[in-house]
């Protein structure tokens, strides 16, 4: 089997190399064919072989003046195959940095895609994760490239004969202690002893590529720079479009997604509710006030800041231009400064009424509310709250001049 890559000589690809079957022979064919590389290795630090490995790549580099980086990986604790995934990215893409150039080539292959899709379905995804992978990918300033995903395992294998290829074996593939090879090993074999899974899951990736690659321009208009979800207009898309704009947000603030979260924040929008706050990570929420809904950054050191200091003065020229003049008979001294609690009331001339009620009737998002500068006497009467409300029905026998600081008002 003979392979054919088309793609430009004048540009300078950053390739991973492991030192095993893909990637050596797409090492191989990328130097028979005149490309510019920067070959790195990376080792993860579990087998001994490693080191074997990133010798024999080296020599082939120095061989044919190749610029080569070898690079070991510290996994922490945790989901060791997603830590290093992402490890792996951020150092190819330091390395592309360092050569001037976007490009950053892997050797997948298309047993790689029918193990991906597969993969894909029994966790959950997006109909973009359901395509599994694409020849090329532009992910920030950033593209990555899968020549080989044409070709399939066997490809790889006739062509490492035909060409006198040598690879390593890395042992960590033969067992079943990860879902891929488990897949690998029990799965793809038996789909394709039914049928040509090969080529049937690689039309499959790519008709739901166009798919979601069609509804993804058209969520992509639905935003202003803001990226705001108006929900008038939002209410009467089409749910694949609506599905796939929450999607887009989660992607666009790095948020983890899965089709349960989605459908989730979707019911919550399509609500009779007018205000929500939905969590979404550590840093942020997604907020629904009324007819618009806006992921913003849940800042908890700002939630929990201390409350500003409150002036008091008989004097209305001892005090800056923001401050408010309070007219009462009696005052049950001394004036606290607060946050909002439940059962607060607001009095009237024409009576009282919850301030909770009352935020909801001056349609005060559900955001800003937890936020509210609350004024009190000694038995909780609210006397003000800063650009909302005044309390006139302590009388007018003396007057006093509240202020906070500026920032405040």
């Amino acid at each position: 089997m003979s392979i054919k890559i088309n793609l430009s000589k004048l540009n300078t690809y950053i390739l991973a190399v492991s030192g095993g079957l893909d990637s050596m022979v797409l090492l191989d064919y990328l130097i028979k064919n005149g490309y510019k590389l920067v070959v790195v290795n990376f080792n993860h630090q579990k087998r001994s072989e490693a080191h074997l490995e990133h010798l024999s790549i080296e020599k082939i580099c120095e061989l044919h003046f190749i610029p080569y980086h070898y690079i070991k990986l510290k996994i922490k604790t945790g989901n060791f195959q997603e830590e290093a995934r992402n490890l792996r990215y951020e150092n190819l893409e330091m390395v592309a940095d360092l050569y001037h150039t976007p490009y950053i080539m892997t050797a997948h292959h298309q047993d790689d895609l029918v193990e991906t899709i597969i993969m894909k379905l029994i966790r959950g995804s997006n109909l973009l994760g359901y395509s599994g992978m694409q020849k090329e990918t532009k992910i920030g300033n950033y593209v990555y490239l899968k020549p080989l995903l044409d070709y399939s395992k066997e490809d790889l294998k006739d062509y490492a004969v035909n060409n006198q290829v040598t690879f390593m074996e890395d042992a960590s593939n033969l067992t079943d202690d990860y879902l891929r090879n488990r897949i690998r090993h029990h799965v793809v074999p038996l789909l394709k002893d039914e049928n040509d899974v090969l080529t049937h899951f690689s039309n499959f990736s790519n008709q739901v590529y166009q798919a979601s690659s069609y509804i993804r321009e058209l969520s992509k208009q639905q935003f202003d720079e803001t990226l705001t979800i108006h929900l008038e207009s939002f209410k009467t898309l089409h749910v694949a479009l609506q599905t796939d704009m929450i999607s887009y947000l989660l992607e666009t603030y790095n948020i983890n997604r899965s089709y349960e979260k989605i459908t989730s924040i979707l019911k919550q929008l399509l609500s009779n509710k007018p205000n929500i706050q939905i969590k979404l990570s550590q840093d942020y929420r997604l907020v629904k006030a009324y007819l618009k809904a806006n992921i913003i950054f849940h800042d908890v050191d700002q939630i929990k800041k201390e409350l500003p200091a409150l002036t008091i003065s008989h004097n209305k020229v001892d005090l800056h231009k923001y401050s408010i003049e309070l007219c009462y008979n009696k005052l049950d001294f001394p004036i606290q400064i607060r946050r909002r609690l439940p059962g607060d009331l607001l009095m009237f001339p024409f009576g009282r009424k919850k301030l909770g009620r009352y935020l909801i009737d001056k349609k005060i998002p559900t955001s800003k509310r937890d936020d509210l500068i609350v004024i009190v006497d000694q038995n909780n009467t609210i006397l003000w709250i800063p650009n909302l409300y005044i309390n006139q029905t302590l009388g007018k026998d003396n007057t006093i001049y509240l202020s906070l600081k500026e920032s405040y008002t």
